[in-house]
């Protein structure tokens, strides 16, 4: 299994990591800049202007030198690329990029070193018709592209790597009677292992002796501690709360509930976008179609345009690539992408590359994990139902009492609600926690029961007169717990993991979006469907163990949806890693984060709506982008390569081509800043 590098291609795009691009990026920035500023610079104040201290010729030759590193060198993976391209047939965005960016360095270089050969309609008073600047900007684009992309993909391997830190370095092995400290890897199918309060489960295996509560969160999303005795099973990376215990490994290594979690990380992060870039398939036609326009129109000039056929064709042909360079191409996405990026951002969603954005706006069904996601991932106290005898202050206050000194996840549900209510839990002189029952305290000298129904039952404290009510709690989500106060039945106590506010909002909005809302999750039958039911879920997962839910979602692709994934937990990662698009709660673990595409910092399940509705407007924009950009150069080529001319006498200097090109730019870019300017 790989642990040490990203779960992906070593070559991305055709691009190997050695590479470098952020480096070859870092020299094309300056080095563009600079030829931008020769360039343009006769836009600029006449103080500022490069002619003030160099002349036309010079000023060829320094864009020609700062050009050529970043074409040759900045742009040479693009370049090898567009050549393999060419090789196989195969034309995609690099092959439409190199095309315009050689085109324009091509005809540059050959203007400057060959200025006298140079048709005299090409000439403008001193001015040589350059295009180094549209060589050096587009190549310097799609290089941050590149980067921003690449870094994407990288942290696919942070999640793998966060999985494998939850797993305790050492282990506690019980060997003779002697206690010995051994590292995880050393242990073996057989060995007794010893795990403290506070320490992890270091491997999977069965409890040969000792009583206890473990916290299961991390890898089932149950939000309460599973009690654990003899026989039971534990997990490795589980968290023990309370006693101490004994028990054998039976799964060690690859083998652990951990290590099948990672494997699953790894093999959906592995698989490739379901969705093809649009402008690659666009290419695959424009390219060839540009290439054939440019040497029809060279050639229809040089054998019917009389003497100076040569010289009109050649301005023709340069006019017809340079004014379908892509260079509004090369903007249309990245410039779309930061202003829709930019606005999820400002409300709190954080969208990992432009492919996420793509997979996001077609999501037709959502699929929530509960605990931590739509519910508070905490236990409160939500009911207290007290008998007619005794006061629900009073009940709560005894109660609170007993619970002091308990460590379990429940007793700070009862000490949380006292403190909230401003009651002062008297302490306890006796206390004893009953393993998998409750616990029995005195509390200013009358002996508090607090536990199960069975558990009281068997001690021979009357319970019928609550279940009713204890059932219809149940029936909403609550654990229920008896309280008797001296052998006499005191109250119940509902606790539950209370519902995320605006979590039926959140269900509601995207119901409106044509999205089907999915609650997957581990928790029991009867607790899930109560969730369900209030937030406005009809169809429920329940029961579903970490690998189960990765085939959950994977079941729906199937299906033929494209699934979006929402949840907080380790549990989740798996199949965050398989939806088409993961949504992770900011609150949740890192593991559920690094493995999902889009993060939301408000932990509010509303934003998974407003992400989806945010990526919707965005590549509405990108689509536009794309046909203008190639809609705009297409409708320019019939007057680049002269058609009008013998009609009209129009003729495209390749200094227009390339202003026609510029301002096709300032169009998509515009374009793309209407979802910056969006209201939020």
């Amino acid at each position: 299994m790989k642990t040490d590098q990203p779960p992906v291609d070593e070559a991305y795009m055709g691009i190997r990591r050695t590479e470098n691009l952020p480096l070859r990026l870092t020299v094309a920035i300056p080095l563009t800049l600079a030829i931008i500023y020769l360039a343009m610079g006769g836009v600029l104040p006449e103080a500022l202007r490069p002619g003030r201290w160099i002349g036309h010729a010079l000023n060829g030759w320094l864009q020609l030198g700062l050009t050529t590193p970043v074409f040759f060198w900045c742009g040479a993976p693009f370049i090898r690329r567009w050549a393999t391209s060419i090789r196989t047939r195969d034309t995609n965005m690099f092959t439409l990029t190199v095309t315009g960016t050689g085109s324009a360095f091509g005809f540059s270089v050959y203007a400057v070193l060959f200025p006298e050969a140079l048709p005299r309609a090409m000439v403008v008073g001193d001015h040589l018709p350059l295009y180094f600047e549209a060589a050096a900007v587009i190549t310097a684009i799609v290089l941050a592209g590149q980067v921003i992309e690449r870094s994407t993909y990288d942290r696919a391997g942070a999640a793998i790597r966060a999985l494998l830190d939850l797993t305790p370095p050492v282990a506690r092995r019980v060997r003779d009677g002697r206690e010995e400290t051994i590292a995880v890897g050393d242990v073996v199918v057989g060995d007794i292992l010893l795990v403290r309060p506070g320490e992890k489960v270091p491997v999977d295996g069965r409890v040969t002796e000792g009583n206890s509560a473990v916290d299961e969160s991390m890898l089932t999303g149950e939000s309460l501690p599973v009690e654990k005795h003899p026989g039971d099973l534990v997990i490795g990376a589980t968290m023990n709360r309370l006693g101490a215990f004994q028990f054998r490994a039976e799964r060690v290594g690859e083998a652990t509930v951990l290590q099948q979690i990672v494997r699953l990380v790894e093999a959906a992060q592995d698989q490739d976008a379901p969705i093809a870039r649009l402008a690659d398939r666009v290419s695959a036609w424009f390219v060839p179609c540009v290439l054939s326009v440019a040497v029809l129109t060279f050639l229809g000039w040089w054998l019917f345009g009389g003497e100076q056929g040569l010289s009109f064709g050649l301005l023709a042909a340069v006019s017809v690539l340079i004014i379908a360079c892509p260079c509004a191409l090369g903007l249309a996405t990245p410039t779309a992408i930061m202003a829709g990026g930019g606005q999820a951002a400002r409300r709190g969603i954080l969208v990992k590359g432009g492919e996420a954005m793509e997979r996001a706006q077609a999501l037709d069904t959502i699929v929530f994990d509960k605990t931590g996601t739509l519910t508070a991932g905490r236990p409160e106290l939500i009911a207290i139902v007290a008998e007619g005898w005794i006061g629900e202050a009073e009940l709560l206050r005894l109660a609170a009492g007993a619970e002091r000194a308990s460590e379990h996840p429940l007793a700070h549900a009862v000490m949380q609600a006292a403190q909230a209510r401003g009651i002062e839990p008297p302490k306890a002189q006796t206390f004893q926690a009953v393993p998998g029952q409750g616990l029995l305290a005195t509390v200013e000298g009358r002996t508090v029961r607090i536990g199960s129904a069975l558990w009281l039952a068997e001690e021979g404290v009357d319970v019928q007169s609550l279940n009713e009510r204890a059932d219809d709690l149940a029936s909403k989500g609550c654990t229920v717990v008896f309280v008797s106060l001296d052998g006499r039945l005191a109250g119940v106590l509902g606790i539950a993991d209370p519902i995320r506010p605006g979590a039926a909002e959140a269900v509601a909005e995207l119901k409106q979006l044509g999205a089907e809302v999915i609650l997957l999750t581990g928790d029991q039958e009867k607790t899930a469907q109560a969730v369900a039911r209030r937030i406005g879920i009809d169809r429920v997962f329940s029961g579903v163990m970490p690998g189960q839910k990765s085939e959950k979602i994977a079941e729906l692709q199937r299906e033929g949806r494209t699934v979006g994934m929402v949840g907080d937990g380790v549990n989740d990662a798996p199949a965050l890693a398989r939806a088409d698009v993961g949504f992770a709660l900011r609150s949740g673990t890192d593991v559920a984060i690094e493995a999902a595409d889009v993060t939301l910092m408000r932990s509010d399940p509303r934003s998974v709506a407003e992400a989806i509705d945010v990526s919707r407007r965005t590549l509405r924009v990108i689509r536009q982008n794309l046909f203008w950009a190639f809609a705009y150069n297409v409708a320019g080529i019939p007057l680049a390569a002269g058609l009008f001319y013998p009609t009209f006498g129009w003729l495209l200097n390749p200094v227009y081509a390339g202003i026609a090109m510029s301002l096709s730019s300032i169009f998509v870019v515009g374009n793309s800043l209407r979802l910056a300017r969006a209201r939020d």
